[in-house]
């Protein structure tokens, strides 16, 4: 896999074992403890998702995910968090975010990897043969795929 996660998470244990497992997966990982660092760097760089905490310092995850969507509408959005505050969580809905993980000490690690794995990859490769193949001909080749 050649994607990109931006993780924002202030919690360095938490932080420091999700990109290491995330890494064992050959998933690349830029990992910043705040709002503000994570912003400036989301600016200049180009990522396939962006996992976001709620509970950050110097600014909160809803309104990082607020200045994420003003730059870049499209990037998927993964909140880990074990922070449920019901108009955060509508915000959080309104601006459009693709997953909601818990994080805590009955959160499975793996299970968070895995459902990474699945918003970057969404179709295994069968899947993909499957959907090249009920396009019309001359459509698009599985190289035209790799290389987008």
């Amino acid at each position: 896999m050649d994607n990109m996660v931006l993780l924002i998470e202030d919690e360095p244990k938490t932080g420091e074992m999700l990109k290491k497992a995330l890494e064992t997966e050959d998933i690349n990982v830029e990992w910043h403890k705040d709002g503000a660092s994570a912003l400036e760097t989301f600016e200049k760089g180009k990522f396939d998702l962006v996992i976001l905490d709620l509970k950050l310092p110097k600014m909160s995850g809803d309104e990082v995910l607020e200045k994420i969507r003003g730059i870049d509408p499209y990037v998927e959005v993964l909140i880990y968090t074990n922070y449920q505050d019901p108009p955060v969580m509508k915000k959080l809905i309104n601006l459009g975010i693709e997953a909601y993980v818990n994080k805590g000490p009955e959160a499975d690690l793996w299970d968070t990897v895995e459902a990474v794995k699945k918003k970057l990859d969404p179709f295994s490769e069968d899947e993909q043969e499957d959907l090249l193949n009920s396009l019309p001909e001359n459509t698009f080749s599985k190289d035209d795929i790799k290389d987008a």
